[in-house]
């Protein structure tokens, strides 16, 4: 039974996989349930603390606890694991599944996908996260988003305008669906949205604006593929779909949040240029993108030696003509592609 073999770990690592934020003492937050980040005004610790044997957590704010798989059942389902139905009870079990390595889990259903059965999550799903997600010019002015894309130089009207970011929603006001858990929310809350090279808006890829404490910055849908996916700007799905009509450029760049710097300058200047934002897997499909022989193509991947090998991959890719190397400033640390 899948029950008995969570309830024995700890706490503190189901707390670490849903995003939580570690503080003082031993203690997590915020509280899935009330959502308070601290226990006081004066008392800086995380409301959520945990048993002397580690197996159990109680919020100091609003009383709720129970086991790690209540912690669980909480962040993706806003209720204890007993009082979920069934269709919760599944997406907890499925949790646990795709985040621990318990061999008997596999064998019951459903499964997490399989990356040669399902390349992408349902698209009513992403297209439902993406709706209900906020657009940049809803945020407080003092929400870290927006203190994240400042640090990193950006533009925020320009940025806004082009909507190709959005905030996740409130946990608690969304039905998560299980490649997205409401956990994530609470750190990986900046979303961007990832096309086919047909143009088709398929999945997200998701960036940490606060400290992850050595998590991944980026991260993509749970159990499904990101390969031959691109982040582009409103002239790069155009092109895409098969329109070229305006465009004066293209410009390949390498990860999140490069790509919104190079967007938010692009749409302040006015800019016809289509920007394609890739990572790892993205830019092996490059030439599968009808781009016109007289439209000059830029390269703005990192200045490093991964950065030259998907400089190389898409000089390969588009082997009929010639590709420029732009020397992009780096804004993410080096790493945003490669997450």
């Amino acid at each position: 039974m899948w029950l008995n073999q969570v309830e024995s770990i700890a706490v503190s690592e189901t707390a670490r996989k849903l995003g939580l934020k570690p503080g003082r003492s031993g203690s997590f937050g915020p509280c899935p349930n009330c959502n308070n980040e601290q226990r006081g005004s004066t008392d800086k610790r995380g409301p959520i603390g945990l048993r002397n044997d580690k197996l159990g957590w109680r919020c100091h704010k609003c009383g709720s606890g129970g086991s790690g798989i209540d912690l669980v059942s909480y962040c993706l389902c806003g209720k204890k694991f007993k009082d979920a139905p069934d269709n919760d009870r599944d997406r907890v079990r499925q949790w646990f599944e795709a985040k621990v390595n318990l061999e008997s889990m596999k064998s019951e259903k459903p499964k997490i996908p399989k990356k040669n059965e399902s390349k992408r999550p349902p698209i009513n799903e992403v297209h439902s996260l993406w709706k209900r997600s906020f657009k940049l010019n809803q945020l407080a002015q003092d929400d870290d988003v927006l203190a994240f894309l400042k640090s990193r130089g950006l533009n925020l009207d320009a940025l806004a305008r082009t909507g190709v970011a959005r905030v996740t929603p409130n946990r608690r006001d969304y039905e998560w669906p299980s490649w997205w858990p409401g956990g994530r929310s609470m750190m990986w809350r900046l979303i961007v949205p990832a096309f086919d090279t047909n143009g088709t808006f398929c999945s997200l890829h998701g960036r940490a604006v606060i400290n992850t404490n050595g998590a991944p910055k980026t991260l993509w849908p749970s159990g499904f593929q990101a390969g031959g996916l691109f982040m582009p700007n409103r002239h790069a799905v155009k092109m895409m779909k098969g329109d070229s009509e305006g465009i004066e450029s293209v410009l390949f760049v390498e990860g999140l949040t490069d790509f919104l710097k190079v967007v938010s300058e692009a749409e302040r200047e006015s800019m016809r240029v289509a920007v394609f934002g890739g990572t790892s897997g993205s830019f092996r499909s490059a030439g599968k993108i009808n781009i016109p022989d007289e439209i000059d193509v830029y390269v703005g991947t990192d200045p490093d030696a991964k950065g030259d090998e998907y400089a190389q991959t898409i000089q390969m890719q588009l082997s009929s003509r010639t590709c420029y190397r732009l020397p992009l400033a780096d804004v993410d640390g080096g790493d945003s592609a490669r997450s």
